[in-house]
């Protein structure tokens, strides 16, 4: 029974059908606050089970996702692969033959000299740029002085 029985008149408090009516309401009221509790319990299920699923099928993408990379790496190696295999098998005869091989032998050889020359090159700069970081964040910041104003000797009036 509710709290709100004290509230009415005499007359509707002794009613059977007001009584009928409050008891109605609380009974509509405890069912919609255990419909809400349920809905509330289910919902966190779902989210549970939600976040377990999507965390299995993220991990399954990612499996995917380097199994194919895998398969598209042993791919590009193969490739790379016959590519040598058939400049090694009928390209580089011919060009022996010619006598274009020992040239062309001796520009890779130039080619890949030229290429440790410049990556040594940007060792040494990238060294030197953070020293000079380093150097620059040791300087203490100069103080801007502030010259000061010569203020002129007061004059004395002559009294």
């Amino acid at each position: 029974m509710l709290k709100t029985k004290k509230l009415l008149p005499k007359k509707l408090a002794a009613n059977p059908v007001v009584v009928a009516m409050q008891e109605a309401a609380a009974n509509v009221h405890a069912a919609n606050m255990n419909v809400f509790h349920v809905a509330r319990d289910q919902g966190r299920k779902v989210w549970v089970t939600l976040g377990a699923t999507a965390g299995s099928l993220a991990a399954q993408n990612i499996r995917l996702l380097k199994n194919t990379v895998a398969a598209a790496n042993d791919k590009s190696v193969a490739a790379w692969d016959a590519v040598e295999r058939t400049l090694g098998e009928r390209v580089m005869p011919v060009l022996d033959k010619v006598g274009l091989a020992a040239p062309a032998q001796y520009g890779v050889d130039l080619f890949g000299k030229g290429l440790h020359r410049v990556s040594a090159q940007v060792v040494e700069l990238t060294r030197e740029r953070r020293q000079a970081a380093k150097r620059a964040v040791r300087k203490p910041v100069a103080k801007k002085v502030v010259a000061r104003r010569r203020t002129r000797p007061a004059t004395r009036l002559a009294a």
